[in-house]
């Protein structure tokens, strides 16, 4: 495909903070198109809590001086990096109108004049608000979340700010077909998330901080409300002789997990570390509670689990239907026992072959075939755009 004349300008999450989609998808880009990386502007207004004044004080050193490559935990150090990150010292979800405006003038002074055309990719309802002083040619709203159920967020601002971005975007990118049906069809596509396959099949060592001479069931993310921590009691306590781990920052109260002895917490690991443990676990899981915000998941890890080969039990919910049966589906306590003695018992062909599967899968799914399908759905839509203006 020939590349277009045309630069990226990314309202997310703070780069590098954690590999979502959109640094996924845009990091196939790097090569082609320069991307500038609008670090996060929030989604909700700030509060005097601790965890919020440490948040404020990290974005103000940003600010003053460039993180060292520690800060990048989530990448490799030999990673491609946007064109330029810009850490706007913006007031988060503002409502009064002067504060607005000094918002949109701190960032329209950080922004570089344009020239070419600016393709502005908004994962973040609240882009809307900046959307005047960006010049683009052409806007696209990357949903990958029902904001109006994400924990942690202003769910009535974010719900106005997302249909006002509705409105302005020339497309609607979705991750999953319940987020997709909310949007007009006219100008809505269903993206799915991809995969970084040679990264995830690629042989990796024994991470140090897993036994093997047990069965071992492990997951990787936020160790958030959406997940079931219940049913992982209830799962460890039936199985006291394999060991289960739980890798990932912790953001809400665990203290009932630690009072089983093999309930491993392990803290997050770097993404380019997660096939490590992929490939050394029996078996890994998606223990998540049946709401609003899981049914219009679809989550990452569910394919970097089947890249990885590793065998997976789910609880069920829409994204891990489509791959059921290579992803075990379990309702109820006696099937997730089952599945997890199933995958227990076995043997290295067995294991081989179901890798090999699983792989093939997902084979058609990187995030290179998806990041095409995004260029191509902006080059038509710069030419449909130019011929209107003609």
């Amino acid at each position: 495909m020939k590349h277009l004349d045309m630069e990226f300008l990314v309202f997310g999450e703070d780069w590098g903070r954690h590999p979502s989609s959109t640094q996924h998808i845009l990091t196939t880009q790097f090569k082609n198109y320069d991307v500038i990386w609008i670090n996060s502007i929030g989604l909700r207004q700030p509060t005097f809590s601790w965890r919020d004044l440490k948040r404020i004080s990290e974005k103000i050193q940003a600010s003053i001086k460039p993180p060292s490559d520690k800060a990048f935990t989530s990448l490799p150090a030999h990673s491609l990096k946007p064109t330029a990150i810009i850490k706007p010292l913006v007031w988060p979800l503002a409502q009064n109108a002067f504060v607005q405006a000094l918002n949109n003038m701190i960032l329209k002074r950080q922004l570089r004049p344009k020239k070419k055309a600016r393709v502005i990719w908004a994962a973040l309802p609240s882009a809307v608000d900046y959307l005047k002083i960006c010049d683009s040619d052409l806007v696209i709203y990357y949903c990958g979340d029902d904001f109006s159920a994400l924990a942690d967020v202003d769910h009535d601002y974010a719900t106005q700010a997302e249909q006002k971005l509705i409105a302005r975007a020339d497309i609607i990118l979705a991750c999953s077909p319940s987020l997709k049906a909310k949007f007009p069809k006219e100008k809505t596509w269903l993206l799915p998330h991809g995969v970084s396959l040679s990264q995830f099949a690629k042989p990796a060592s024994n991470p140090e901080d897993i036994d093997n001479s047990r069965p071992s069931v492990g997951f990787y993310g936020s160790l958030n409300d959406w997940l079931d921590q219940d049913l992982l009691l209830r799962l460890a306590k039936a199985r006291p002789n394999i060991n289960f781990y739980l890798l990932g920052p912790i953001q809400t109260n665990t203290s009932k997990l630690l009072q089983r002895h093999n309930i491993h917490l392990l803290p997050a690991k770097p993404h380019h570390q997660l096939a490590s443990y992929l490939q050394h676990w029996t078996m890994a899981i998606l223990p998540f509670k049946d709401n609003a915000q899981i049914r219009a998941c679809n989550p990452l890890k569910l394919r970097e689990y089947l890249a990885a080969g590793c065998p997976i039990i789910s609880s069920d919910f829409p994204a891990v239907r489509s791959y059921h049966p290579i992803a075990s589906i379990a309702t109820s306590n006696e099937q997730w026992l089952s599945a997890i003695d199933h995958y227990c018992h076995f043997s290295t062909d067995e294991r081989q072959a179901y890798a090999q599967q699983a792989q093939n899968r997902v084979s058609e799914e990187s995030w290179e075939q998806r990041a095409n399908l995004v260029t191509q759905l902006i080059k038509e839509q710069l030419m449909y755009n130019k011929s209107d203006v003609n």
